[in-house]
């Protein structure tokens, strides 16, 4: 028999750090490349009209022949810039993307592990959001409903115990049937 310690693949996930946070794939890069897509597409247009301009005014000068091929190359330098500019952009939009929507969709997996944990009859264990998380109200929400139903749950045990404890079996009985009307009643809503 292995006598060696065990650790848990969840705390040894936690000691993890990803490199990338997404925790939902889906979500995050779609908002992400939505975000993305505006934000280059918005420069890509600016961009454009900027190089136009500009590729348009150095033409109204008259130039010597000798001062056009500079002109020329200073255009392309301009428009590789220009590029590099909104190259640069998407990968920033996309980098800050990827980072807010884990800041919304990493307190949405939490609260989605604890409601499948109380679904399966378990009370979960909450800590509280990373400082940098969003909806925190929403979670304070959670945590006082979670907090509630643990609340109930220790009241009736008490209720339940101390009647046992008395011998009073039909004190016990009214629990029950407290109990089972309270469930049918919450089940039809």
């Amino acid at each position: 028999m292995d006598s060696a310690p065990t650790v848990s693949a969840a705390s040894d996930e936690r000691q993890k750090r990803r490199w990338i946070p997404v925790v939902d794939a889906r979500f995050q890069w779609k908002y992400t490349l939505l975000i993305t897509s505006l934000g280059v597409g918005i420069a890509a247009i600016m961009g454009g009209l900027l190089y136009s301009k500009y590729v348009e005014a150095t033409r109204l000068l008259e130039l010597s022949e000798r001062y056009r091929g500079e002109v020329a190359r200073s255009d392309q330098i301009f428009l590789f810039y220009l590029i590099v500019l909104v190259v640069l952009m998407a990968f920033a939009l996309t980098i800050g993307g990827i980072i807010v929507t884990h800041r919304i969709s990493g307190p949405l997996y939490i609260v989605a592990r604890h409601l499948d944990a109380i679904a399966t009859g378990h009370s979960p264990d909450l800590r509280p959001l990373r400082k940098r998380d969003e909806l925190h109200e929403f979670f304070a929400a959670f945590e006082a409903t979670v907090n509630a139903l643990k609340l109930r749950d220790a009241e009736r045990a008490r209720e339940m115990r101390e009647a046992l404890d008395n011998g009073d079996a039909q004190a016990l009985r009214a629990l029950i049937a407290r109990y089972h009307d309270e469930l049918v009643q919450r089940a039809s809503r």
